[in-house]
């Protein structure tokens, strides 16, 4: 038996910050940047917490901390807020998910749980029950998966991402991208999360670079939060795969954003699981080759489409500028080359390599990483 779930309220599009207003009058605790803090963004969504008495915690930072979750949650026990609302990208996010986690350990009662407000297209983390929080001094990246990390409602609205920057907009949608296709070729993919990964892969190579072109295109800008949210919809319910498990590994160690990792690995991620010699395709090509007909990638057979669709995938990340090697990302090559096995080891044990179509090893691991030098 498999199980498929949704349980996150969505409010999407124009005016859907209105929603809002459900929580008039209550204690929330808002976890956020300071970036958002001083923005006008947070005016924004103040303006509708209508009589709230509201805690601000702005002490989000990239790759949240251990260390950023016991502050924040010493936010909520002096708060003791009715609702934990979560404004921000998957940093803020998983910080708030963290937290209230922490919070229901201790028999600490939230009785609106977790309400999110992403303001970027990237890491499906406002329907997910997956958290990513960092361990600064080992620099392991320590997963924390529990369904009742699930925000209860997640408002998408595209006014909220027009601030966001051209490189985060790369980065970001890279990482729906590679979400969509690993939750795809994921082992335990079904009929519900194929039809979302679809979508999402569709409307990704749409609109991702007309986003990456003008920040201000609404409409482009709403389609792609869509689509981080249906990735963020299917891979919670099917899992990942090495892309994720590598660029997890890596980002512990070297300052690079997530979805930019992912960009450089999806190509050589996606050409080791479709490899098939000279016989049948194997079942992870034959579905790659789909995607590249759902997409549009001319080619004469499906062999030659599933490589169209990689040479597609690689020229996405050329269109968004995100150059191919580890050492485009001021990464120093010997540094890197010498963490290599270091690297391996650790995705081999990284919970999104279980559900990869094809197993590794950790020395086809290290020959993956080795190529993006």
């Amino acid at each position: 038996m498999s199980t498929f779930q949704v349980r996150t309220e969505l409010h999407h599009g124009a005016g859907s910050l209105s929603q809002l207003e459900e929580l008039a009058g209550c204690r929330v605790l808002l976890v956020t940047d300071a970036f958002l803090a001083s923005s006008p963004v947070l005016e924004e969504v103040t303006r509708h917490l209508m009589g709230c008495a509201i805690t601000v915690f702005d002490g989000v930072q990239p790759n949240p901390s251990v260390a950023v979750v016991a502050e924040a949650t010493r936010a909520l026990v002096q708060a003791t807020p009715e609702v934990v609302l979560a404004l921000g990208g998957g940093s803020s996010i998983d910080t708030a998910k963290a937290v209230l986690k922490v919070a229901r350990e201790h028999d600490l009662t939230v009785p609106h749980g977790l309400w999110v407000i992403p303001t970027t297209s990237g890491s499906g983390s406002e329907v997910t029950s997956f958290a990513v929080i960092t361990e600064p001094e080992t620099h392991v990246k320590l997963p924390l998966v529990a369904r009742d990390m699930l925000p209860e409602v997640a408002i998408l609205d595209a006014h909220l991402v027009l601030s966001a920057p051209q490189r985060i907009t790369a980065d970001t949608g890279m990482d729906v991208c590679t979400h969509a296709i690993e939750a795809y070729l994921a082992r335990s993919h079904s009929d519900f999360t194929d039809a979302l990964a679809e979508k999402a892969i569709q409307l990704v190579c749409r609109w991702l670079p007309r986003c990456y072109r003008d920040g201000d295109d609404l409409v482009a800008r709403q389609h792609l939060h869509n689509a981080s949210c249906l990735a963020g919809m299917a891979f919670e319910n099917s899992g990942l795969g090495i892309t994720h498990s590598l660029a997890h590994a890596i980002g512990g160690q070297f300052p690079v954003a997530h979805g930019r990792l992912n960009a450089i690995l999806l190509p050589h991620t996606l050409a080791w699981n479709t490899a098939s010699g000279i016989g049948a395709l194997s079942e992870p090509a034959r579905r790659v080759a789909w995607l590249g007909h759902l997409v549009g990638v001319p080619a004469a057979s499906e062999r030659a489409r599933v490589t169209a669709f990689i040479t597609a995938v690689k020229t996405l990340t050329r269109q968004l500028e995100i150059g191919p090697r580890i050492t485009d990302h001021g990464v120093d090559g010997g540094a890197y080359r010498a963490a290599v096995p270091h690297l391996a080891a650790a995705a081999i044990e990284d919970g999104c390599t279980a559900a990869n179509p094809v197993t590794p090893t950790v020395q086809d691991l290290e020959k993956i990483l080795l190529k993006l030098l």
